[in-house]
């Protein structure tokens, strides 16, 4: 039921390194980032060899799209050590401090990877850096663009240190006899379009019983990362009353709501078919946008969000493509009527012909292995078609984060779009 969003783990990036070895005060501050006074960076005829010094220069983005973040390159040399400053900016919703630290390199091939208190590396390609954090099981992940360091520090610049865009979508949805809008955060490729798009569908709010989360937007940048690279417009819809979205967020509460989600399958399940009545109100107003092709659409989910995607499908099979479900359930095996709603729901998805891809991770405390495969099982009886993959997904009881590592998961999917690329004749 737990999603691990990005915000978490860009909260645990921040708070680990304010505790190290990050600087807390300089004389440079550009759009709330830190930097020495005294960077600079060195000719790129200091000796190093062309493939080193593509890294030289600055390099802006934001971990999980969230935490702005810059690199800059300030040396390298000629077997590949570089001279570093990392920084990070403020994140007033998670009391993140900004900071910088100044850290030694070593480029190898065409990645760069940072050892100070923990480890980030980041790997060059088609002039983009793509950056992961790692500490433990805290992971994070950025895409940076280079920018000249005096445009960096000319007061005022434009930084382009986000890649999404926020929209609301109208939609046939009404509440207390008013339309409803629904929020939508967008990843979207360069170009004008029309691009092939996927949902994705975000999941609960751990026990439900803090309306604080309940405003809180969720998306996977790893995973609109991935799409957006080849071509496809990535939408995370926000269902009733989650982020800014319209309406009562209503998915299947005790009846005293203080409590949270409720086990019992009567109310669960009511939960269950307003939510789905929500991706369908999302998706139909999608399809509508000029820069999508509605003809390609793919649809997918983290936890709830991937048992939903399954039974859309089933539900809708003529409309979409193919689906991704990550960690899927909708209620926790801590309920003991988890295998009787969790199968009931994904068995409605049975009824779509196309391809379908399970992902879930060992040592998952809401949905165990054994639990997910019974679903899966479940799901194939009823005449659906998928492929399951388990995956060890590094520290303690962490398989729900399965999300936040896409090399354990990019190569599967990657897969899945061939697949649905070779059946569409192209």
């Amino acid at each position: 039921m737990k999603v691990y969003g990005t915000a978490l783990y860009a909260f645990a990036l921040a708070a680990v390194w304010a505790t190290t070895d990050i600087a807390m005060a300089a004389e440079l501050l550009i759009d709330g980032v830190p930097f020495p006074d005294d960077v600079k960076i060195a000719p790129a005829s200091n000796g190093a060899s062309a493939p080193f010094r593509r890294f030289l220069g600055a390099w802006v983005g934001a971990w999980d799209d969230r935490l702005k973040h810059v690199l800059i390159v300030e040396d390298v040399r000629s077997d590949g050590t570089a001279q570093v400053v990392s920084a990070i900016g403020d994140h007033s919703a998670f009391n993140i401090a900004r900071g910088w630290v100044r850290a030694n390199g070593n480029i190898s091939g065409d990645t760069l990877t940072v050892v100070s208190s923990s480890t980030s590396t980041y790997t060059l390609a088609s002039g983009t850096l793509t950056a992961a954090f790692q500490r433990g099981s805290i992971r994070s992940n950025a895409r940076l663009s280079k920018l000249a360091l005096d445009e960096l520090i000319r007061p005022g610049a434009a930084i382009p240190w986000n890649r999404r865009t926020t929209e609301f979508l109208d939609t046939s949805l009404t509440e207390d006899g008013k339309p409803v809008r629904l929020e939508v955060v967008l990843f979207k490729p360069d170009g004008a379009g029309p691009f092939p798009l996927l949902v994705v569908n975000h999941g609960s709010t751990g026990s439900g019983n803090d309306p604080r989360l309940f405003k809180q937007r969720h998306w996977s940048f790893a995973f609109a990362d991935l799409f957006t690279r080849k071509g496809w417009l990535v939408a995370f819809p926000q269902r009733r009353g989650r982020g800014d979205s319209d309406g009562l967020y209503d998915e299947g509460f005790n009846a005293d709501r203080s409590r949270g989600y409720t086990c019992g399958p009567v109310r669960s399940l009511a939960g269950a078919d307003r939510a789905l009545e929500d991706i369908h109100a999302a998706m139909s107003a999608l399809r509508q946008r000029p820069d999508v092709d509605a003809r390609r659409v793919m649809v997918g989910g983290i936890s709830r969000g991937g048992v939903l995607s399954i039974a859309y499908a089933g539900l809708h099979p003529n409309d979409v493509l193919g689906v991704i479900n990550f960690v899927g359930g909708w209620v926790g095996i801590g309920c003991r009527t988890a295998a009787n709603i969790n199968s009931g729901l994904f068995q409605r998805g049975a009824s779509f012909a196309g391809p379908t891809i399970w992902l879930y991770g060992r040592d998952d405390v809401y949905y165990s292995v054994d639990h997910s495969r019974g679903n899966f099982v479940a799901f194939e009886s009823a005449g659906g078609k998928g492929e399951f993959f388990e995956f060890d997904v590094p520290g303690e009881k962490n398989g729900h984060a399965l999300s936040a590592y896409p090399e354990l998961w990019s190569p599967h999917i990657e897969k899945l779009m061939a697949t649905i690329q070779a059946a569409e004749g192209k």
